[in-house]
């Protein structure tokens, strides 16, 4: 397991704070990408600046999904456009991600869009400026319950992790879209490593989780467990779920500095989508070693990274904000008096058309 340099020991794969991506970016790495390069040209910043202003980013490693970030770092694609960047593994907590940007601690983040919605309907002084990626939230059933569509899972129990987390919020909107009311399931919490053993014991009848604990749940359980839906297909799979999000600050203080990052982090998701072999590569830092780069890159090859599904921009990622707003709106969790319209121009911000 790899751990980081300065913030400490972190306990799940892929998680570590990698300090050597602009060393490693500008060697070999960057003779590698002369295809993925080319491809993603339109999205090109100067080669040569006269000096790199400094930027933050918090994410989490262990997060398979979020490895636009880490290619960007081994790849030296935020060299390419002009920054410096720090990466910071803060984990899943969004209060201390929100801390952090607040504090001037961090200037950006790459986390999942609902997360960053009740901060945002409070007044928190950042917008999201791009999509990264689709498909991260995965909903596995099991057979010997009796589940094969959406519908069988009235009266049974859904298994997940953390009872407050948007995952949870987004599967009922889901469901209720079609035609499973919320009152007609119930939800259980049990930490990851026991999900697949509440199943087997008959406890639970599905369960909500990310890569690697779903992928592996559904591999190892010999046919007996299967993904049942995700935000990677269907209606769901038409938007993106993790975005990048820029502090007020960075924005008022260095726009061009907003729009480089953004620039870099879409050029990373357009490489993933295009060169699974590189993704695999960057997320193997971050991952034990007994995990296969072979099943590394069946993970990712499952989330969509492109402009249209996964990384949009301008008015098409308003479009897919906005989706999630009214979703949002209607399950009750954003405020009556908040017009999902209104708030996602105002909460987002084309800093590359603008």
């Amino acid at each position: 397991m790899n751990k980081p340099s300065s913030s400490g020991q972190i306990p799940l794969r892929r998680r570590g704070l990698l300090r050597t991506g602009a060393a490693v970016g500008v060697m070999a790495p960057l003779g590698l990408l002369s295809g993925p390069v080319r491809a993603t040209e339109e999205l090109a910043a100067p080669a040569l600046v006269q000096s790199r202003p400094k930027v933050t980013l918090i994410w989490g490693p262990s997060a398979l999904c979020l490895v636009p970030v880490a290619v960007a770092q081994r790849q030296g694609i935020f060299e390419k456009h002009g920054l410096d960047v720090e990466t910071v593994n803060v984990g899943y907590d969004t209060t201390v991600q929100v801390e952090a940007i607040a504090l001037g601690k961090a200037d950006a983040t790459a986390t999942f869009l609902m997360r960053l919605f009740k901060p945002l309907e409070a007044g928190f002084d950042m917008k999201m400026t791009s999509g990264l990626h689709g498909g991260c939230s995965i909903l596995v059933a099991s057979h010997a319950a009796g589940i094969e569509t959406l519908q069988d899972l009235r009266g049974k129990r859904i298994g997940m992790t953390d009872l407050t987390s948007p995952m949870k919020l987004l599967y009922e909107w889901h469901l209720m879209k079609n035609g499973v009311p919320a009152d007609s399931y119930t939800w259980h919490q049990y930490p990851a490593d026991v999900l697949t053993i509440a199943v087997d014991k008959g406890e639970i009848d599905a369960f909500a989780d990310g890569d690697p604990n779903a992928y592996f749940a559904v591999k190892r359980s010999k046919g007996k467990l299967f993904p049942l839906t995700s935000n990677g297909t269907g209606e769901l799979g038409k938007y993106t779920c993790c975005v990048v999000a820029i502090g007020g600050k960075l924005l008022r203080d260095n726009r061009p500095a907003a729009a480089a990052l953004t620039r870099a982090l879409l050029e990373a998701s357009k490489i993933v989508d295009q060169h699974n072999n590189l993704a695999v590569e960057a997320a193997q830092f971050y991952s034990p070693r007994q995990v296969k780069p072979e099943e590394l890159g069946e993970m990712i090859s499952g989330y969509p990274y492109d402009e249209h599904h996964g990384a949009p921009v301008g008015e098409e990622f308003r479009r897919h904000v906005l989706f999630t707003a009214q979703a949002l709106k209607e399950t009750g969790v954003l405020k009556p008096s908040t017009d999902p319209v209104r708030f996602t121009n105002r909460i987002t911000l084309d800093v590359l058309g603008s």
